[in-house]
Parts: structure tokens; C-alpha cells; sequence
């Protein structure tokens, strides 16, 4: 299915990395959000979601990644607080190319959209990788957002690891630029060797 683009992507810095194929709750209060969220229902057009990378998700600019997700909104409703709660399902991964600030403080952006990353069955190196995501979702099942689990995708079993994972935020991003599921999943199993490794020896006697 094709996806309608906005002559300018309105974009919204997170401290969180929104990955393809991801679900991600968000509670809306600034005016320029609320208009953001408002057009994109009222003309089914994503916005995009996209790293910061130093700053605050309020308030003022953030500097922020130039790669990112759309996002289209997948539900909605008004919280108990009071505050807009919307669900977003990322789609493609975006670069941007050149940005301004709109009268409201929205920021907008020239954007294209990347290539589509290669999927692969998950090697037989990292099916532990697989199970652990399992594991970890059968544990957790009251907050798992996914109805369905496709534990034989390479980018799936990736995206949903770096989402749960507590890689540094750097990490994550970079993420979102790899080639391919298998190169993403290399990257996890790289980064939970460096988590299993025993401390280093004291140096006292």
C-alpha cells in the first residue's frame, strides 16, 4: 500500500527510535503536536519520527537524527489525564534533507524516502535471538502491542530486540540505517556479548 506524503513531512523528535513496523504509544500536549496529530487524521497523511539526539521532547528545537520513520496513527483516544493518546505504526525510513521552523514552532521538512531494507529468514546463528525475543514477549504478554509475532523475520526479530533491548540510543540509531535484518541482528548479538563478558579482574592483591 502506498503511502500519502505531505508536500513537507511535519516531524516530531523523540527520545525514542520509532523502527519500521513498530507500534508506539504517545501522550500529545504541546499545541504544535495536537495540530500535527489533528491533520494527519483529518488528511491520513504520517508525519515523521525522528532521534534526538541532544535537547528535550519539549519545549524549545532538539537536535535531532536526519534519518527517522513515518508514522501513521494506528489509534487513538482522550487519557484519563486529560491528554491526547495516540498509537503509531512505523512505516518506511526517511532522510531529510532540509528542514524549517513553522509559525507554531512545528518543524517541517524535505524528506526522501529510503530504500526498502532486505529481509531474510533469521540465520541459524542468531535463532537464539529469536527465542529470547519470545521469551521476553511471553513474559510480558499483557504489554506486548503485537497481535502477531514473526519470529522467522530477520528485520522483525531485530527491530523488536532493539525496542526492548537497553542499547544506548546510538545504537539504536544506528540501527535504523542497517542494510539488512542480518546485519541488525549481528549488531544485537555483538551488543549482548559485550553484556555477558565478566567484569574485569580487580587490580587489588
Amino acid at each position: 500500500m502506498n503511502t500519502k506524503l505531505p508536500g513537507e513531512l511535519p516531524l516530531f523528535p523523540l527520545s525514542t527510535v520509532l523502527y519500521p513496523d513498530g507500534l508506539l504509544p504517545l501522550r500529545i500536549f504541546e499545541a504544535r503536536y495536537l495540530d500535527m496529530v489533528s491533520a494527519s487524521l483529518r488528511e491520513a497523511t504520517p508525519f515523521g519520527i525522528v532521534p534526538i539526539l541532544s535537547g528535550s521532547e519539549v519545549g524549545g528545537q532538539a537536535e535531532f537524527h536526519p534519518y527517522g520513520t513515518l508514522a501513521t496513527i494506528a489509534a487513538w483516544d482522550q487519557g484519563r489525564d486529560g491528554l491526547l493518546h495516540i498509537q503509531v505504526a512505523g512505516g518506511a525510513t526517511f532522510q531529510v534533507h532540509a528542514h524549517h521552523s513553522a509559525p507554531n514552532g512545528l518543524l517541517r521538512a524535505t524528506i526522501s524516502v529510503a530504500p526498502q531494507v532486505q529481509d531474510e529468514p533469521v540465520p541459524r546463528q542468531f535463532a537464539y535471538l529469536a527465542k529470547l525475543l519470545e521469551e521476553v514477549f511471553e513474559q510480558n504478554r499483557e504489554q506486548v502491542p503485537y497481535e502477531t509475532w514473526q519470529l522467522d523475520s530477520a528485520l522483525w526479530v531485530a527491530r523488536r530486540l532493539a525496542e526492548v533491548l537497553p542499547m544506548a540510543r546510538a545504537d539504536k540509531i544506528a540501527l535504523l540505517e542497517a542494510a539488512s535484518g542480518h546485519a541488525m541482528l549481528s549488531a544485537i548479538d555483538a551488543f549482548l556479548a559485550t553484556i555477558k563478558e565478566p567484569p574485569a579482574p580487580s587490580s587489588h592483591h
